[in-house]
């Protein structure tokens, strides 16, 4: 009976044993976690991994996984295009705007060759077939915001807009951009300059200096798919239409 009773307290202690699992040593331990999440000063170039990449690589390693094609855009598809010469940066625009609506994938030498400058004309024509219309809502100013904010946050399309001064242009000749995202005061722009998509401010793009045509803002409309029904007036019966002599001019 003593034997049997020895060889319970033995698998007892072994199950404990496993249920508290193996001892750590809490000195190493609280170093690796420190190491772990210690803030990483920023990434100068060509030197160490950045914080926020330190931190993508810890999370990756503990099964929390990211996308880097992910782009941080609201409106639909918005692929940024770098122009390819120094002033065809709104055609660009427009090639990004045209191609994140239709599909089409155009450059901003295609818009050139078949519309020239003219931006407006060339993103009602090639957007009507996929049911988009584009206008002019005019100069940026603080105004212009809820707009903005209506159509690349709610309705999911790009807006161009035509800005000026060091940030945007430092060849101060104007710049145009596609703003694909707000948040707040964030504005983030797909830039023709290098093909990459910025953040600024609302605040530093309604103050910016002119575009020689006006800090203009382009934005886009879904084309309703049942046209308005215009009422009709009733058309007279031929019994009951006047002799022709009673007509009058007027």
């Amino acid at each position: 009976m003593s034997n049997i009773e020895n060889i319970e307290n033995r698998i007892r202690q072994i199950e404990q044993k496993i249920d508290r699992g193996p001892a750590i040593d809490s000195a190493v331990f609280n170093q690796m976690m420190a190491s772990e999440t210690k803030p990483q000063a920023p990434a100068k170039s060509g030197g160490q991994p950045s914080a926020a990449m330190n931190k993508l690589n810890y999370l990756s390693m503990n099964g929390v996984h990211f996308n880097p094609n992910i782009r941080p855009s609201n409106a639909r598809d918005v692929q940024p295009l770098a122009q390819s010469n120094g002033v065809s940066c709104g055609q660009t625009s427009v090639a990004m705007c045209i191609n994140s609506l239709t599909g089409q994938s155009l450059t901003d030498m295609d818009i050139d060759q078949k519309y020239g400058f003219g931006l407006l004309n060339a993103l009602k024509s090639e957007s009507a077939a996929s049911g988009y219309d584009w206008r002019d809502n005019g100069n940026l100013t603080a105004d212009s915001w809820a707009t903005i904010d209506q159509k690349v946050n709610q309705e999911k399309l790009p807006v161009v807009v035509a800005l000026n001064g060091p940030e945007f242009s430092p060849s101060g000749r104007g710049h145009i951009v596609t703003i694909i995202k707000t948040e707040g005061d964030n504005v983030t722009y797909a830039d023709p300059a290098d093909g990459t998509t910025k953040t600024t401010s609302k605040y530093n793009m309604q103050t910016a200096p002119s575009h020689p045509d006006g800090n203009f803002v382009f934005v886009a409309d879904r084309l309703n798919a049942t046209p308005p029904v215009t009422p009709q007036m009733p058309v007279a019966s031929s019994a009951e239409q006047p002799e022709s002599d009673d007509f009058m001019s007027f």
